[in-house]
């Protein structure tokens, strides 16, 4: 894990804040100075800190604890098919999730989703156990997990709710009024435990805490509500070099739809058993009545196919804020319908309508697979032949197999190969490819010119400069690091500059802090210029950090841009290894 190094240099360094001042960890600031804060609730920034108290700052420190998040959310989907379902079904939807690349891809990474992603599968889980019962107190304890999922990652651990309504609402132990209940109690344990810290930051004064980056009112509610609610389902029409469209300029196509999962940065992270899922979902759905499930089976395929179709509707359909990295949140839903729409299928195999739709569903996740490797250009020759050979076996297998018993061991291990292998082997990639930044990538790199993994790689190699320091950060330069570390002991902040990935890295290499201005983009309003220069007549600021690129592209905020002009107007300009910065500690 340590060839990730930083991973996310912006996260990274809120750990390193919060390992350093309590008020930094419960807050959720950048620098342990707490004049910002991420633009996320800080949850799994708690996590990440506490490891870096106990194990010092490092790789392991920081990406330890998601791996280990990984494994247990595997380990409970895995609990919850098991208590319903064969073993073999479970091994089968555990195996589906834990080859999914997107999951090993964020299961190495140190972004909130494996927080969320953990939390959400337990939430499930007891909810499950919660609708066997009846009992009160375990449906409080489902909308709690939920709740602290809320707080990893916000809105997007909310895409499980309808189905836990829905599956609550039809099938829960007791009467409709007894359900009812049981759905309130879990409601307001939800609301409870995910509103707590931003009602919590809200109650305290703007003045004794840091601003809340993200917010264009240093509001943690409006933080949850805007920028991480209902601004990621909102088309903002960009341009081709990645910025919001003028009058003169040619919008970029918007990519929403049923199809983007499908397309060439997506289906990479989630689609090789996309159309399978869909299908199985379908199944169930027309199936249900005539499958003879108990009620742990039926209350299993209920929630698992509306959080399918719920999580698989959002993420084509949201808007322009979308990382391909978010299809994280369909890969659980994903291992379950599949698993259990194949389970049926097995079952049902004796009519022969089905028995032959089960073949087709087989051979066809062989041809979606192909399709998905055609968009790298670094598998080798032989693998797509070899898997339509192996798609063709595992079809003649459903086909000609027994029309009584549970699956052959060779038969499972056949059909395991071909739905799983292909996307355990562009694992392989994932494995082999450091990941940093902003927007890490499953696979091998995309053979359209124009696919996010070419991108990426022309942005680390600082092409456009601009868009290298906002997804990345540029490279610290060693004699300024050193600069920081050494020199500005009697600072409360070595230095100041834009955007945040920039900050962050010059933060993790010389252990001081640095103030991101303007927050994650440069964009939020604080600290307004009369702040600014407030902090550096008291000499709490060791040296700005000149970030020419991010001013020529035109993006920062009225107030960010003040603060530089005033610096560049005041005081004098040195260069050191290549690096624009001025001392503003005379």
């Amino acid at each position: 894990m340590d060839e990730n190094g930083w991973a996310n240099p912006y996260y990274a360094a809120a750990a390193q804040a919060g390992s350093q001042d309590w008020k930094a960890f419960f807050f959720g600031s950048l620098e342990s100075g707490n004049l910002i804060t991420v633009d996320k609730t800080p949850l799994s920034l708690w996590v990440m800190s506490l490891s870096v108290r106990c194990f010092g700052l490092n790789s392991w420190s920081l990406l330890a604890p998601q791996a280990l998040m990984g494994v247990l959310s595997t380990a409970f989907l895995y609990h919850i098919v098991r208590r319903s379902f064969g073993a073999r079904t479970s091994l089968f939807a555990a195996a589906a999730y834990a080859s999914t690349p997107v999951v090993v891809l964020m299961s190495r990474f140190n972004n909130p989703e494996p927080l969320m992603g953990l939390l959400t599968i337990v939430s499930v889980w007891a909810a499950l156990k919660a609708m066997e019962s009846g009992r009160l107190r375990s449906f409080a304890v489902a909308g709690f997990l939920l709740g602290l999922a809320f707080m990893a990652k916000q809105v997007q651990a909310l895409l499980v709710v309808p189905a836990l309504v829905a599956a609550v609402l039809a099938f829960s132990q007791g009467s409709v009024i007894a359900r009812i209940r049981q759905l309130l109690v879990s409601a307001a344990a939800l609301v409870a435990t995910g509103s707590a810290w931003l009602i919590a930051v809200q109650i305290i004064p703007a003045a004794a805490r840091p601003y809340i980056g993200g917010s264009v009112t240093n509001s943690a509610i409006e933080l949850t509500l805007d920028y991480n609610g209902l601004a990621r389902f909102v088309h903002i029409p960009m341009n081709s070099a990645g910025n919001r469209t003028s009058v003169k300029d040619d919008t970029a196509p918007y990519n929403g739809g049923l199809t983007r999962l499908f397309n060439g940065n997506f289906a990479p992270e989630i689609a090789w058993l996309l159309f399978a899922g869909m299908t199985c979902c379908i199944i169930l759905v027309t199936l249900g009545r005539t499958v003879k499930f108990s009620q742990r089976q039926r209350n299993i395929t209920a929630l698992a196919t509306v959080w399918f179709f719920t999580a698989l509707l959002v993420l084509s359909f949201m808007g322009t804020m979308i990382h391909t990295y978010y299809t994280y949140s369909l890969a659980a839903p994903l291992a379950l319908v599949v698993a259990v729409g194949l389970s049926v299928l097995w079952q049902l195999r004796q009519r022969l309508v089905l028995r032959i739709l089960g073949a087709v569903l087989v051979g066809s996740s062989s041809y979606m697979t192909i399709r998905i490797m055609q968009y790298g250009d670094e598998w080798p020759a032989w693998v797509a032949p070899t898997i339509l050979l192996m798609g063709s076996i595992a079809a003649v297998f459903w086909l000609l197999a027994p029309t009584q018993g549970p699956i052959p061991a060779v038969g499972a291990i056949i059909l395991a190969a071909v739905l799983l292998g292909a996307p355990s082997a562009s694992d392989m990639f994932t494995l082999s490819t450091p990941q940093h930044g902003t927007n890490p990538l499953s696979g091998p790199v995309g053979s359209d010119p124009m696919s996010m993994s070419r991108l990426m790689l022309a942005i680390k190699d600082g092409r456009p400069p601009w868009a290298q320091q906002t997804a990345l950060g540029a490279e610290p330069s060693k004699e300024v690091v050193t600069l920081l570390r050494d020199q500005t002991v009697g600072q409360t902040w070595g230095a100041a500059t834009y955007s945040a990935q920039n900050a962050a890295l010059y933060q993790l290499e010389s252990g001081r802090p640095v103030i991101p201005l303007g927050g994650w983009l440069g964009t939020d309003p604080a600290p307004t210029l009369s702040e600014f220069q407030d902090l550096v007549s008291k000499h709490r600021i060791g040296f700005f950090i000149w970030q020419q690129a991010l001013l020529d592209r035109g993006e920062l905020s009225p107030e960010t841009t003040s603060i530089s002009e005033w610096i560049r107007d005041n005081f004098q300009e040195q260069v050191i290894d290549g690096v624009h910065l001025y001392d503003l500690r005379g």
